[in-house]
């Protein structure tokens, strides 16, 4: 694994940038890190053994130090120029002036996450 100089957001930065906001959403990804796949050379990195034998891993771990970044990155490029959407790791926070802008972003995330191929957890 190569590190990962990405970097995260800091909170007072993401709370300052919610000004203006009335309505908001919170999305939530399931398994967040899981969702991305590596490369080989990262999948025989992250070999686990076991009694069982070993097993290779080919989702990304939690527990990686360039895990955070390389998720960031990844789910920042998925939301890029969507006005009022402010993701921090696996939470995603949707800021508009009323509901029906709320919708509009809503429904822009969620189809932008499903052609990355993204889900988010259920109960939430």
């Amino acid at each position: 694994l190569r590190k990962h100089a990405y970097p995260i957001p800091a909170v007072n930065q993401l709370i300052a940038s919610l000004s203006g906001g009335k309505v908001f959403a919170k999305l939530d990804l399931a398994q967040a890190y899981q969702q991305l796949t590596v490369d080989d050379a990262t999948a025989d990195a992250q070999t686990i053994i076991t009694h069982r034998g070993a097993f290779r891993v080919k989702r990304l771990q939690f527990g990686i130090s360039a895990a955070p970044g390389i998720f960031q990155n990844v789910i920042d490029k998925t939301v890029a120029g969507i006005q009022g959407v402010l993701p921090y790791f696996d939470d995603i926070l949707i800021a508009a002036s009323d509901e029906k802008e709320l919708a509009n972003r809503l429904e822009t995330v969620l189809h932008r996450f499903a052609k990355a191929g993204l889900r988010l957890k259920s109960d939430k």
